[in-house]
């Protein structure tokens, strides 16, 4: 490997769901896997993405009558809230994906995304597709972790609503999601990427964002879209409806990332 720094004060990216984020605010990000740990741009949100798709397929399928009664009464009384209270404890398992900013404290070294490039084209993998593995002893600690971004989070009256604004804000979040499924699908560059989302929408990040601290985490998780068991479930599943038909439109298959 080729030996490739990135210098203190660098800013990365890293993605993840929204169940970790307390044990992140303990323990930060472990240098645990073989290859390190993964940071990007636009990477970190396909690693959202993917673990958020492999986290909606496990409930639906670990819970697939009471999940089908759920979807069944969305559809019969739309817009209304389902009274379920079984929904409860399947809803603890639900996470909606993340995207933690850091800034490093220290120098790092970053090994490749061969995934992108060979093995010793490091700086390659940076430079050109913002995706490696970074390297340190204590791996990335909570006070590197300065923000985290997520979607519009979405209510009932929203849903029930044609076209809504928020709906259309979650629409554009998932988005930049496929944003980071086609620099891996496809292998598009992600600065095309993000220069074109840039220009259509004026950001680069999901939409909403808050502090990465003990105070904002409890803020996040009472949001009534968190802590109400039927909302946090609507919401995975119309991020996850949005994927599906956005990656579907890319010629992407989610199974089969």
């Amino acid at each position: 490997m080729n030996e490739f720094k990135l210098a203190a004060g660098s800013v990365v990216k890293f993605g993840t769901l929204s169940t970790q984020l307390y044990p992140l605010l303990r323990n930060g990000v472990s240098d645990t896997d073989a290859k390190g740990i993964m940071i990007g741009e636009l990477m970190a949100s396909f690693s959202a993405a993917r673990q958020f798709f492999e986290n909606t397929s496990q409930v639906h399928q670990a819970h697939e009558a009471i999940m089908g009664r759920f979807v069944q009464a969305l559809q019969e009384q739309r817009g209304e809230k389902p009274q379920m209270p079984e929904l409860e404890a399947i809803s603890l398992t639900a996470g909606i994906p993340v995207v933690l900013e850091i800034v490093l404290g220290e120098d790092c070294l970053l090994s490749a995304d061969t995934h992108f490039v060979a093995d010793g084209e490091v700086e390659k993998s940076w430079k050109l597709w913002r995706s490696g593995y970074l390297h340190h002893a204590n791996g990335i600690p909570p006070s590197w972790i300065r923000q985290f971004y997520f979607p519009r989070l979405l209510d009932y009256r929203d849903v029930n609503t044609a076209r809504s604004q928020r709906s259309m804000e979650q629409t554009t979040d998932a988005a930049l999601m496929i944003g980071g499924l086609m620099q891996f699908w496809h292998k598009d560059t992600p600065a095309d990427l993000l220069n074109a989302f840039k220009k259509q929408y004026g950001r680069i990040n999901f939409s909403q964002n808050l502090p990465f601290d003990e105070t904002s985490l409890e803020r996040f998780f009472n949001l009534n879209a968190m802590i109400d068991p039927a909302t946090r479930l609507l919401n995975q599943m119309t991020l996850w409806q949005d994927m599906d038909a956005l990656a579907k439109k890319q010629g992407i298959a989610l199974s089969q990332l």
